[in-house]
């Protein structure tokens, strides 16, 4: 289940700090950050961003040379980076054009190019264990339920989500619709597989980019979708709450990417925690969820992060129930 409080997961701290201390102050907490030992998880864009600095030399634009600069912050001993969510979202794209063969060139590109750019920060895959994945896994699927997630995403694509839609009767309308297919496809409807698209629908700018609908069925890319929604579960629920529980020498876990919308995204989902049961089949993975509800639906919402008005408060309330929220009192 997921909580949807809109103040569930945004704590404000005010700290005081006498005048003229406030540069020294933040540059302390800076460097004591960086002594923390983490694991970055890097994804595709990220990946790509590296290897085009490394076979130009140049930046290719603002963005390109700001995300550079920021894996080169992390490059520190202590530190490590992870290829995984790059090379799971990369063996199990749909629309893949390698072969089996060339797939384990691209990972062992991709896997050179990581250790050339870190000269400090170890990457934390073997080669062995990255071919290994690459072999065996390419063109499978790691969740069971992924032909379920892709028919749904094809299914709000083709509801013309790639136009704004004004109107609470016509927000809440499209919200049902979408929920009553992901039921009948037996997807929960607290899953970000299902609440991304609702965001789009809510008018959220950074869900509309990740997503990509398109006006045309045929431009749209269900598969590089549902990667990037999947990074929530798979990042900050899976990776990380195992990372935790080992008890290692990590103590903390991060996502890079270079895709901004993406970043943002990943910041408005908190997994409070991850339980799995073990069956015949394999292992279902169960997440607890809380979102940042005023980013994830903003028209509904004023600048104080509470609801516009009656209104808004009740197709709010609405939209909690289609989306099957529990709130802690």
């Amino acid at each position: 289940m997921v909580s949807l409080a809109s103040q569930h997961s945004q704590i404000t701290i005010n700290v005081k700090i006498s005048q003229g201390q406030d540069d020294e102050f933040i540059a302390t907490m800076l460097q004591w950050e960086q002594m923390v030992p983490t694991i970055y998880f890097l994804d595709i864009c990220a990946i790509a961003h590296i290897k085009t600095y490394r076979e130009s030399k140049s930046f290719k634009d603002e963005k390109h040379k700001e995300s550079i600069h920021a894996l080169r912050d992390i490059d520190l001993r202590h530190n490590s980076v992870s290829y995984l969510p790059a090379l799971m979202e990369k063996a199990s794209d749909l629309r893949s054009k390698f072969s089996a063969e060339d797939f384990v060139l691209e990972a062992q590109r991709d896997w050179d190019a990581m250790g050339a750019f870190f000269k400090n920060a170890l990457v934390l895959e073997p080669w062995d264990f990255v071919k290994a994945y690459s072999t065996e896994l390419f063109g499978a699927h790691p969740e069971q339920s992924m032909p379920e997630y892709l028919a749904f995403l094809q299914f709000a694509s083709a509801q013309g989500l790639h136009n704004k839609i004004t109107g609470g009767k016509q927000r809440l309308k499209m919200a049902e619709i979408l929920c009553a297919k992901a039921q009948e496809l037996g997807i929960s409807t607290s899953h970000p597989v299902v609440l991304v698209p609702v965001a789009v629908v809510y008018g959220c700018e950074d869900a509309r980019l990740v997503m990509k609908f398109a006006g045309k069925p045929e431009n749209f890319n269900p598969g590089n979708a549902l990667g990037d929604i999947q990074s929530i579960s798979r990042v900050a629920g899976t990776m990380t709450n195992f990372i935790q529980r080992a008890g290692g020498a990590f103590k903390n876990c991060k996502f890079k990417t270079g895709d901004s919308p993406l970043h943002n995204m990943l910041r408005y989902f908190t997994v409070q925690s991850v339980s799995t049961t073990e069956m015949s089949d394999g292992a279902t993975h169960n997440f607890t969820v809380s979102v940042d509800a005023p980013s994830l639906y903003p028209v509904l919402f004023g600048a104080d992060r509470e609801p516009k008005d009656e209104k808004s408060r009740i197709e709010l309330d609405r939209l909690f129930v289609l989306l099957g929220a529990e709130f802690s009192d």
